[in-house]
């Protein structure tokens, strides 16, 4: 299936989604970013699945070219439904991590970093899968400023985990080189001080850590986290990983010569 171009208040009406004869994949929109006249390609980054709470399966996309996330039933797109796509929800900016908490009710975004400038989000997003299947009002049930105490930084969060219990959220926070944790139960109260802890990555040489993927061990006590400065000399395996106790909320181990700019992390138990 094709995802729609636009989004609301940036239609693409010359492009009918799923491309049919006479029309064909656009030639004449912003097709690399950033570019000031993005806004038409959704470009996504991730994908998560949700479930609504009749059972039917829901995959969510984050879509950093048009600011939002798609929801697409998934029985439809397996019948081959090309037009599965449900609904879009509108979210700060640059949509890139996405994941979900363990019952698959309600779905988790890192509001990022812009297909169309340089500027980035600083807050995880919370959308309800019921909800959002629907497209109603209200389908993004908590906001919450991560990496900083000031609104107005960017801290581009990136790619969140959650532990197998459902009660913390992980991510880590590129601009400000933190990792911040989250509780999930006061985030979707919508209490003050859902970000927990705060904990900052540092390299001995001191350069920036930029800490980018995310994954949770399955007892759910540790967190290892990538990154490394996205600098010259390409060549060389500046990446580090971090692993952080989550309890404790400090850094227990560090890795180094792990590639370079790396991104994702999955972890793998004996």
């Amino acid at each position: 299936m094709e995802l729609r171009l636009g989004t609301p208040g940036r239609p693409c009406p010359n492009y009918p989604v799923p491309f049919a004869s006479p029309h064909g994949p656009p030639r004449d929109l912003a097709f690399r970013a950033p570019d000031p006249s993005w806004g038409c390609f959704p470009d996504p980054n991730g994908l998560a699945m949700g479930r609504a709470g009749d059972g039917r399966a829901y995959v969510f996309s984050a879509n950093g070219g048009t600011n939002d996330v798609s929801v697409v039933d998934l029985d439809r797109a397996l019948r081959g439904d090309a037009t599965a796509e449900v609904a879009r929800i509108p979210l700060q900016v640059g949509p890139w991590g996405i994941t979900a908490t363990p019952d698959r009710r309600h779905v988790i975004v890192a509001n990022g970093g812009s297909q169309r400038d340089a500027s980035a989000g600083n807050t995880l997003s919370f959308l309800d899968v019921d909800r959002a299947r629907n497209g109603a009002p209200g389908a993004e049930v908590a906001r919450v400023l991560v990496g900083t105490d000031d609104p107005q930084v960017q801290t581009h969060p990136l790619i969140p985990s959650v532990t197998p219990d459902g009660r913390v959220v992980v991510v880590p926070n590129v601009r400000v080189n933190n990792v911040s944790i989250v509780d999930v139960a006061a985030a979707l109260a919508r209490r003050p001080g859902a970000e927990v802890a705060r904990i900052p990555l540092t390299r001995p040489d001191g350069s920036p850590a930029r800490p980018r993927g995310s994954a949770v061990t399955a007892d759910g006590r540790y967190a290892v986290i990538s990154g490394g400065p996205a600098e010259p000399p390409f060549a060389q395996a500046t990446g580090y990983l971090y692993v952080i106790d989550i309890a404790a909320r400090h850094v227990v181990a560090t890795v180094t010569g792990v590639g370079h700019e790396p991104y994702g992390v999955a972890i793998v138990e004996r």
